[in-house]
């Protein structure tokens, strides 16, 4: 499902929710450039010699290091190339420029609606303990690879520092930049489901993000030695639509060999469906509205004749020769949620076709790995916080639930079907035949009240992303991050944070969780074919309900059988459907429709104005 924010709609947020989207909203503080940096950081890379500096953590940081060519002019949606070395020590100070994008408040990157970033944008942030060079090469550590989230169209890797994870846990931490938006996912022209192209040719596959996450992998394999990781130990770990980038990769033929663990948080929904060729998203679509908006041609019907003249290579020529924003603008405000540029494609050069279910049943057809796998207990609450039909605001301010059983019923089924199709579905599949799965759900509730009128635990919860502070052990967002974190909430949050880097670093390390890094945690049991054995774990804190392993057998069904047996009326029950099942196309979710409530739901599953925004 992928949803986004669209490209050209700023997100009407107020300063409270861009505090409460604080692991979306806010980008950690960036170091003070040193220069030359410090000495004893210099490393020697494939590409040349590169200093960092000696971060808060007690460890080393090197920021900005590119690991492919600028995917600019010629090499705009083609497969990523190697980096050009370079001469003399360079400073690895301050992180690359975001890929190109457009401001939002869900993104963190400038205001909302205005141009960020760049095309030239392809580079890695890398965290390790304070190692002398020497030390480097021999300490083997497990290398911990972070693929950001914001639906494939806003972020940066810089997002998140991971010095605290790698200087506590004695690993090696690298965050990725990849291409966003069309620049990204882009279907190539002429030729929507490449069917003539083989194996070999990645220019043709359209999934240039993806290609990205293989060529940033890549470069870990050459460099990881140097920084003192190991190249034989590598976890890829991502959120949201970085989790949806992550478990691509065990269907990416070309990735295997690269990593050798994955840790998926609050998977985004699956992969994107490739326009057909008369939607207004198609490449035919957008190449025709710039030949207009370009004076190649007068009008949409000059614009057509003149793209069925033009040869494919003409086509990508003049695309490529397109102004970045320009490109950006050809692209229509959506119709709703769920009409995106497209995302993560089963092109069938890249990532292999055909239902992904049954590709991660079996070991043969994806890249088998341990594998952990999660969700928020309240996941949608971030987003359900702004929503007019839930709650009541002033001055774009919310003050009040209008129905608190109605919003913690809404919250409570769109989590369990998050966790039915991102968890329970998934590790059942990968468990079966093949290496080990490993599920959780993170449940910190502890934000309390802000400003003494709205009570941040209910509306906000164990939301979205807000789980990513506790992974990385670093918690300094921004100037108002303490209307979540604070000293209230601090000693079990921080004692919470400490026990999942343990088991997130321990699990990096041997595949196996376990008891973390200690023997105070609770044994992190594997997926097992037992419906009724405990095989989730729960992260809390321990004034609260603590860390546990639980049952856990969520799927489409029961959420349904559950949602029915309600004790509603049926219009409600109606619309709970209809806001748990949010994405427009969904087969599965419109025979459901049919059958529910005896029937006795009228219209169409997906009515307008259901599709509250979000951001993955």
């Amino acid at each position: 499902m992928n949803r986004r924010n669209p490209p050209h709609r700023p997100a009407a947020l107020t300063p409270l929710l861009l505090l409460i989207a604080l692991l979306s909203a806010c980008t950690p503080r960036e170091p003070v450039e040193r220069t030359p940096g410090d000495p004893a950081s210099s490393r020697q890379l494939d590409t040349g010699e590169i200093v960092g500096y000696a971060n808060p953590a007690g460890g080393y940081s090197w920021l900005g290091i590119p690991y492919a060519a600028p995917p600019t002019g010629e090499l705009r949606w083609r497969a990523p190339q190697p980096p050009k070395a370079w001469s003399g020590v360079r400073n690895a100070l301050l992180p690359g420029e975001p890929c190109t994008q457009y401001g939002s408040q869900l993104g963190g990157v400038g205001a909302p609606g205005s141009q960020q970033g760049s095309e030239d944008c392809l580079y890695v942030n890398v965290y390790a303990p304070k190692l002398s060079a020497d030390e480097a090469r021999t300490r083997s550590l497990p290398v911990m690879v972070w693929i950001h989230g914001g639906g494939n169209t806003v972020g940066h890797g810089a997002f998140v520092d991971g010095g605290v994870l790698a200087a506590r846990e004695q690993v090696v931490v690298v965050t990725i930049n990849y291409r966003l938006g069309p620049f990204g996912w882009f279907v190539p022209p002429g030729n929507p489901r490449l069917d003539s192209h083989g194996p070999e040719d990645l220019d043709a596959s359209g999934n240039y993000g993806s290609l990205d996450a293989v060529a940033a992998l890549r470069w870990v394999q050459r460099n990881a030695r140097a920084l003192g990781g190991d190249p034989g130990n590598v976890t890829v770990f991502g959120e949201s639509a970085g989790g949806t980038n992550a478990l691509a990769l065990l269907v990416t033929p070309t990735a295997e060999g690269l990593f050798h663990r994955l840790i998926v948080q609050s998977l985004g929904f699956g992969f994107s469906n490739v326009p057909t060729d008369d939607s207004p998203l198609s490449t035919a679509a957008v190449l025709r509205r710039l030949l207009v908006s370009q004076g190649r041609a007068a009008d949409a019907a000059a614009a057509d004749a003149l793209a069925r003249r033009m040869t494919i290579e003409e086509q990508t020529v003049f695309l490529r020769s397109v102004d970045p924003w320009t490109l950006y603008a050809a692209y229509p405000k959506p119709g709703s949620e769920w009409d995106r540029i497209p995302s993560v494609f089963q092109d069938g050069v890249v990532i292999r076709r055909g239902e992904l279910a049954a590709l991660l049943a079996d070991p043969a057809t994806h890249i088998d790995v341990p594998t952990i796998l999660g969700t928020n207990r309240d996941e949608p609450k971030i987003f359900m916080a702004f929503d007019p039909r839930l709650v009541r605001s002033a001055f774009g301010l919310p003050y009040a639930l209008r129905d608190p059983a109605n919003y913690e019923r809404e919250a409570r089924y769109r989590s369990l079907l998050w966790k039915a199709d991102g968890v329970d579905s998934i590790a059942e599949r990968l468990a079966a035949n093949g290496a080990p799965a490993y599920a959780y759900r993170w449940d910190w509730d502890e934000q309390g009240n802000a400003y003494g009128m709205i009570d941040l635990s209910m509306v906000v919860g164990a939301a979205h992303g807000l789980e990513i502070p506790f992974v990385f052990g670093f918690f300094d967002l921004g100037p108002r991050s303490e209307l979540l974190f604070h000293e209230r909430n601090e000693a079990g949050r921080l004692e919470l944070s400490a026990r999942m880097m343990g088991y997130w670093a321990e699990f990096a390390a041997t595949g196996n969780p376990g008891r973390g890094r200690s023997t105070e945690s609770p044994q992190w049991l594997p997926w097992s074919a037992d419906a009724v054995a405990a095989r989730m774990m729960v992260f809390d804190t321990m004034t609260d309900s603590g860390i546990r392993m639980l049952p856990s057998n969520v799927s489409r069904e029961t959420v349904v059988a559950v949602m029915q047996a309600e004790s509603l009326p049926d219009t409600d029950r109606c619309q709970l459907f209809r806001a748990t099942f949010r994405n427009r196309q969904d087969p599965w979710a419109d025979a459901a429709w049919q059958r529910y409530a005896a029937g006795r739901c009228s219209g169409p599953r997906v009515m307008s104005g259901v599709a509250a925004a979000s951001s993955e």
